[in-house]
């Protein structure tokens, strides 16, 4: 009997991961076809960063990295990307088994789609149209059998744990990642995706400085979300954009502020004695209306990297910290930061505030109350 794997996902983007198992399987059934589908949208995600046809593009340039021999065995099949919705695994198995109708059909899945098996649409229908071929994580129980679920054949060794979300955060922030599928990344340079316009537009806004700031601090977040485990595709966008309102003067933020009707405490003082510590908020009005920023939690965290404030979500500290400790700072205390961000979000945030506060008594400067109300607040904390 043929056998033909069926290998589905979004990849957004595909990576070296996809590929391993994908050539793991093929080799384990040497005389098997292999039908690539990329997803509209997986049922158990959000949107897609990149377009279908972005993703159709990049799929089929990282096949390449399969080399010619297996690379000939696979079929790239855009049925779900056309179709334009939602497509479940038991509906694409049942087309494949109307057109292959004497093929024995494998499904190849990552450890972490068979632990999620039991949340798929009609899983005992999936069950009785496929077997499946599965590759484990280092480190990773072994997948077993369950009730009710396919008949399981375990691939030999182990494979990548790449996050796909962690990818897409580097890439927004302008890295090349290794685990990026051979192939693709000169594709997403010359398509501008994930990041590309709006670094683009960024790096025209802001000063040489500023925008090189902006970087830091955006890959500082992404290092700190993989390591405190928040979402690393948060935390990129909310660095990247944290200093968007720095596009305005510091003497015209004010005027800004009043016309836009942004709810800044203190507004007429903090106009009149230190205009500059506007620009967060004139950052989260403009993530909004120019870079077309609609996630609560990114903007509340734009908005609060400067100030801080007496209510400070997992993602609001995270900004705040990496912004004073990104690798481009170097005043005094900087390293206090760094060290108690090693330890977690809530030490390296009350940190930073700490030396922040430190500071502007140091200088006999004017302390904002907000900042007096995000200190009180945070000793709650220690």
């Amino acid at each position: 009997m043929a056998e033909t794997i069926v290998f589905g996902g979004s990849f957004d983007p595909p990576h070296r991961a996809h590929l391993a198992l994908l050539a793991a399987a093929l080799r384990r059934r040497p005389r098997a076809r292999a039908v690539v589908q990329p997803a509209w949208r997986s049922p158990l995600k959000g949107l897609p960063s990149a377009s279908a046809a972005d993703r159709l593009a990049l799929t089929r340039a990282a096949l390449t990295g399969l080399g010619p021999a297996l690379a000939r065995r696979v079929i790239l099949d855009p049925w779900e990307l056309r179709r334009g919705r939602v497509c479940y695994t038991f509906e694409s198995l049942r087309r494949l088994r109307r057109l292959r109708p004497l093929d024995d059909l494998l499904f190849l899945a990552g450890a972490d789609s068979w632990d999620a098996l039991p949340k798929w649409r009609r899983p005992a229908e999936v069950a009785r149209l496929c077997r499946f071929l599965v590759g484990r994580r280092p480190g990773a129980p072994v997948p077993r059998p369950g009730r009710g679920l396919p008949a399981l054949e375990l691939l030999p060794g182990t494979f990548p744990d790449v996050s796909s979300t962690r990818l897409r955060a580097e890439l927004l922030c302008g890295l090349e990642p290794p685990e990026a599928a051979p192939g693709t990344l000169g594709l997403i340079r010359s398509r501008l995706l994930y990041g590309s316009t709006l670094r683009g537009r960024l790096a025209r806004e802001l000063s040489p400085e500023r925008f090189a700031h902006t970087l830091a601090v955006a890959r500082t977040a992404v290092r700190l979300a993989v390591r405190h485990g928040l979402d690393a595709e948060r935390a990129a966008l909310a660095g990247l954009l944290h200093d968007c309102g720095r596009a305005l003067r510091p003497e015209a933020m004010a005027a800004y502020a009043r016309r836009r009707r942004l709810r800044v405490g203190a507004l007429r003082e903090t106009a009149r004695r230190a205009p500059l510590l506007l620009h967060a908020h004139i950052s989260e009005d403009r993530a909004w209306r120019v870079y077309g920023v609609d996630d609560p939690a990114v903007l509340s965290a734009v908005r609060k990297h400067t100030l801080a404030d007496a209510a400070m979500s997992p993602l609001d500290r995270l900004l705040y910290a990496a912004d004073a400790c990104s690798h481009d700072r170097a005043f005094a205390g900087v390293a206090r930061i760094r060290r108690a961000a090693s330890r977690g979000l809530d030490a390296a945030y009350r940190e930073a505030l700490r030396v922040k506060l430190q500071f502007v008594l140091r200088e006999d400067a004017w302390l904002h109350p907000g900042a007096a109300a995000a200190w009180n607040a945070s000793l709650g904390d220690a």
